[in-house]
């Protein structure tokens, strides 16, 4: 048993997070989350939600039954557990937000560079062989015939 699992009656816990914000909310969620627990289980489809006055909250992944109902695929078993997977997950979320403002406000002053995108460069492909394509090709000379060794 470790130290905290001789204190609480719980073992230790270790986890991770990560919160990808979105730009814009989509409707009330505010960004996707995924957790590692002692680096040997990830849980992802964590949602941010916004829970209005009473502010963001963590929402385990979930699925639709057949009622319409939303049933957790997986959750902590412990309001311990479920405290500190929360906090976890709301620092993730709050660090990701001042991360992407100050990002943004780094942007602001940098001057506009256009993103390189996937389609540019396949245009830009397309481009470089139809302009191979017209260019004139070298004449081609008859193969030589070897000459018989003597």
């Amino acid at each position: 048993m470790s130290n905290q699992e001789q204190a609480t009656g719980t073992p230790a816990v270790k986890l991770d997070a990560r919160a990808y914000p979105f730009e814009e909310p989509k409707g009330k969620q505010l960004a996707f989350a995924s957790v590692t627990i002692n680096g040997c289980f990830a849980v992802n489809g964590i949602k941010v939600m916004d829970g209005g006055e009473k502010g963001p909250f963590v929402a385990m992944p979930s699925t639709k039954d057949r009622e319409g109902n939303y049933k957790d695929i997986c959750f902590p078993t412990t309001k311990e557990l479920r405290a500190e997977l929360s906090a976890t997950v709301m620092d993730a979320y709050n660090a990701a937000v001042e991360k992407g403002l100050a990002d943004r406000a780094a942007d602001k002053g940098a001057p506009e560079q256009e993103k390189p995108s996937a389609v540019g460069k396949l245009n830009e492909a397309k481009k470089e062989a139809k302009a191979q394509a017209k260019a004139p090709k070298p004449e081609k000379s008859a193969p030589k015939k070897a000459e018989p060794a003597l």
